[in-house]
């Protein structure tokens, strides 16, 4: 074989080799960029990733004013103590509603988890003291009758009331507070009640009460891990 062919050969034997190797590495770079992105995706998993990013599974969040906040519904019906207690069993407690959007989404929450059509959610929200024996009036209004016992709900957005809600009815003892769900615009009883609003309603179930406006849920809430 002369010089000249054996060079030509030796060339050829080496570029073949530094294709095979360029091939080789150019694979490994995009199945390891391919499991990083699939990684990264896992990460989230059932720990809120996308928009539920910083959310356990099973809850839903809220961008607040005051950052991230998850929120999850519950069925039963609860003395509004009880339902506190359970909701810190989750490493939460009865939450807010910031706004009519988380008034909405909440009562949506309950509505699958029930065999009735309707049904009250307890939520964090309590009478002040300046107003514990008042009826509504213009010093005791339904924008100042209640505060926000979550932390985390700021504003007035959320006190979405039913008509002539916050009364205090029943002798003065309705302390607590409830989120009306419904598949339905509005719920009739004695009165017609408009759902995803407020009533003021007493912080213990009455007992054997199954009518449309039964407490049959609590909404829980706890702060966002990001």
């Amino acid at each position: 074989m002369s010089s000249l062919s054996f060079l030509l050969c030796f060339s050829l034997l080496i570029g073949t080799l530094v294709a095979i190797d360029f091939d080789s590495s150019s694979s490994e770079s995009c199945e390891e960029s391919h499991e990083h992105k699939h990684g990264g995706g896992h990460e989230g998993g059932n720990n809120g990733g996308g928009n539920n990013r910083g959310c356990d599974a099973g809850w839903t969040r809220f961008n607040r004013p005051s950052g991230g906040w998850c929120v999850r519904v519950f069925p039963g019906t609860y003395h509004q103590p009880l339902a506190e207690s359970r909701c810190q069993s989750q490493g939460a407690v009865l939450t807010g509603v910031q706004n009519q959007e988380e008034a909405k989404k909440i009562a949506s929450l309950l509505l699958p988890q029930i065999s009735q059509q309707s049904g009250s959610i307890y939520i964090g929200l309590h009478r002040t003291p300046a107003c514990s024996k008042s009826p509504i009036s213009s010093s005791c209004n339904s924008m100042n009758s209640f505060h926000w016992t979550d932390g985390s709900t700021t504003g007035t957005d959320g006190l979405l009331w039913n008509n002539n809600q916050p009364d205090n009815a029943h002798a003065a003892t309705q302390q607590c507070a409830v989120l009306l769900a419904a598949h339905t615009p509005t719920v009739v009883d004695k009165w017609t009640w408009q759902a995803n609003r407020l009533d003021d309603v007493q912080c213990q179930v009455p007992a054997g009460s199954n009518v449309a406006r039964t407490v049959r849920g609590y909404a829980c809430g706890k702060k966002a891990r990001s």
